[in-house]
């Protein structure tokens, strides 16, 4: 399965930004790597659990699809 596959308006991004939002309260910063952030957020549903959340920037990617593939797999473990 491709990992991308129709090219995203500007729209759209917004859009899956804001779904996230709806469901998570971003709080800090854990750390960040060559192409993505992983943040601390917590559910607001279930105030009080927290997960790590992964943002990455798909610009930073370009030519990197097989990077972000492994790290996938990485996380998937």
């Amino acid at each position: 399965m491709p990992l991308f596959g129709k090219k995203n308006s500007d729209n759209d991004k917004k859009l899956k930004e804001t779904d996230i939002r709806r469901k998570y309260e971003f709080k800090d910063t854990l750390g960040t790597g060559a192409f993505s952030e992983v943040v601390l957020a917590e559910n607001k549903s279930e105030r009080g659990k927290y997960n790590a959340v992964k943002c990455i920037n798909r610009r930073g990617l370009r030519g990197k699809e097989e990077a972000l593939e492994n790290e996938i797999s990485v996380l998937r473990r």
